[in-house]
């Protein structure tokens, strides 16, 4: 990745675009809609933990972890567990990931996230405080098609062709 392919970037643009996911977290979902929401706060996280490595790494994803324990109810620590296995993840993924056009690149976050909520579905029924059903992990593949189209949407808006390798 060339600087000139850098996306300019600053904190105030980070924590927005965090505090926006938290705030579609907020919406009133019922339903099949509940259960096919995507993880906003998760997508936007390991989106600038992939594009901006050196501003967000695992200290900010167990805090925006605890946002999201706190949020939802769940047990303390939850979330921040599964967050921070995430952003780890992916770090540890990151140039790999950087060669592929948005739609594999969809393809290889889906076992990150899908494993993410494994680790909260796990922690969830080895605390006191279970969930109620596997509807968590529907949540993975609706967070996949969101970073596609994010990761898409950004592509286009740099002039790049959505099929190319970077």
């Amino acid at each position: 990745m060339s600087p000139s392919d850098r996306i300019p970037v600053s904190w105030s643009r980070i924590l927005g675009s965090l505090a926006v996911a938290v705030l579609l977290e907020q919406l009133p979902w019922t339903g099949w809609a509940l259960a096919l929401r995507p993880d906003f706060v998760l997508v936007g996280l390991l989106f600038w933990a992939l594009y901006q490595p050196t501003r967000i790494g695992l200290g900010i994803a167990f805090a925006l972890g605890l946002v999201a324990d706190f949020q939802d109810g769940a047990v303390f620590g939850q979330y921040a567990i599964g967050y921070t296995i995430g952003v780890y993840l992916l770090q540890s993924l990151r140039l790999r990931l950087l060669q592929f056009d948005p739609l594999r690149q969809a393809a290889q976050v889906f076992p990150i996230l899908l494993g993410v909520h494994l680790v909260v579905l796990l922690i969830g029924w080895l605390a006191i405080n279970p969930p109620t059903g596997l509807e968590i992990l529907l949540v993975a593949p609706s967070s996949a098609v969101l970073w596609f189209l994010v990761a898409g949407f950004l592509r286009l808006w740099h002039g790049k062709s959505l099929r190319d390798g970077a």
